[in-house]
């Protein structure tokens, strides 16, 4: 993988910070310049976040699968106060996303911890939501929506975005395979949200 998903050293003038705001929050984060979407709030998140606000209630305690800065993860917890797990296979990610929790005054309600994929997750989720790493690859990105289905409770939901030319009709058959449904709640200028839902 290459650029955002590898760590590289960093100096103190890489770090910057930036306000946005999403879902009626305005939130503040701290940055640099590998991490993706690095000084605002990228289409694809802000579409994933709007589709949820208008169509889903959010309970209980979700992960947010490739964190990246945390906006995810941040804006439900403002939203639904939920409870998150978030992971990302960049150290700096990490370590920005748990400095994020602290700026938006969240980190009661979250922990942000490196992962690759699921190998450190242990538990179960009510919820499972991500902008998924297009740019990983298709083997890859396959590989962790079916990693999922096992670490979703009973009724619970994968919300993940992505563009139509990224690949979306055949993100959308293998969620089909794994879940036995797959529901596009919402097409914004090019993303489509899909969901699945875990029946059994």
């Amino acid at each position: 993988m290459q650029h955002y998903f590898i760590d590289k050293p960093h100096k103190a003038e890489d770090y910057f910070e930036f306000r946005d705001s999403v879902l009626n929050h305005e939130l503040c984060f701290r940055s640099c310049d590998s991490i993706f979407s690095k000084d605002r709030i990228d289409d694809g998140t802000r579409a994933l976040l709007n589709a949820v606000y208008k169509h889903l209630v959010l309970k209980g305690r979700g992960l947010d699968l490739g964190c990246g800065l945390g906006v995810i993860g941040i804006a439900l917890i403002k939203t639904y106060h939920v409870t998150m797990d978030m992971i990302d296979i960049n150290n700096t990610a990490v370590k920005l996303t748990n400095e994020n929790l602290i700026k938006n005054n969240v980190q009661h309600s979250a922990k942000a911890f490196l992962s690759n994929g699921f190998e450190k997750v242990r538990d179960m989720y009510d919820f499972i939501i991500s902008n998924p790493p297009i740019k990983s690859g298709k083997t890859i990105l396959f590989d962790l929506m079916t990693n999922t289905y096992g670490h979703l409770k009973k009724d619970g939901q994968l919300i993940i975005v992505i563009r139509k030319n990224h690949g979306m009709e055949s993100l959308k058959k293998h969620l089909l395979q794994i879940y036995q449904n797959c529901e596009i709640i919402e097409r914004d200028k090019g993303y489509y949200i899909l969901k699945s839902v875990k029946i059994n």
